[in-house]
This record gives C-alpha cells, structure tokens and sequence, in this order.
C-alpha cells in the first residue's frame, strides 16, 4: 500500500525570511538558534509557534556575513518578523536582527 501524496492545493504555502544579524562580536549559531526559539516562545506561546510551522535554517547560516534564512509558511510572516525584532541580546553582546528580503523560494532570497 502507497502513501499519498498530499496535493499542491492543499499542501501549506512556504516563506523564507532571509536576515542578516548586525552585532558588536561575532555570532555563533547555536546562540542565535536558542535567542530565536526563546524569544518566539515567550511571544507567541507554544500554540503560537507550532501554527508558525518555524524552521532556522543551519545550513544557510553564514558565519561571515552574518546572515542566514528562517523558513515558515505564509500567513506567520509578520509574526515571525514581529519575533525576529524583539531580539536585543545573545549572551553578552548586543544585537539587531535586520531583515533583507521574503521570498516564497530560497533562491529568491540569497540571488544565488
């Protein structure tokens, strides 16, 4: 018996918010992913986070210009945004999460 396969016009519509993080040190990943998941915790609640369908996207962290793309669906864009905006510090250093572009593919984010 095969699974099927769920139709384009049911399937959940995707964005990609790419975002470059401006900050007085250099960031680590796994800081930004903790400051992303707590700060979207403690504003949407978990109900809130779960509907977002949210994803940070390691592999598209770059470490030199500070930028990476966080995946979600379509009706959360602002919501994941509004999260985005309320991160002011990982660990000690100071932080501003600028967003660059939204784009419903990821080759439309980075222009690569």
């Amino acid at each position: 018996m095969r699974l099927r396969v769920l139709p384009p016009t049911l399937r959940e519509k995707r964005r990609y918010i790419f975002f470059k993080v401006i900050a007085e040190a250099p960031v680590e990943y796994s800081d930004l992913e903790a400051a992303v998941w707590n700060t979207m915790l403690d504003f949407l609640g978990e109900y809130g986070v779960s509907k977002t369908s949210v994803w940070l996207m390691k592999e598209r962290w770059d470490i030199k210009e500070q930028t990476c793309i966080i995946k979600c669906n379509h009706l959360s864009v602002p919501a994941v945004i509004a999260s985005l905006g309320l991160i002011t510090r990982l660990g000690d250093t100071r932080v501003a999460i600028k967003i660059l572009k939204v784009s419903g593919t990821i080759r439309g984010c980075t222009g690569r």
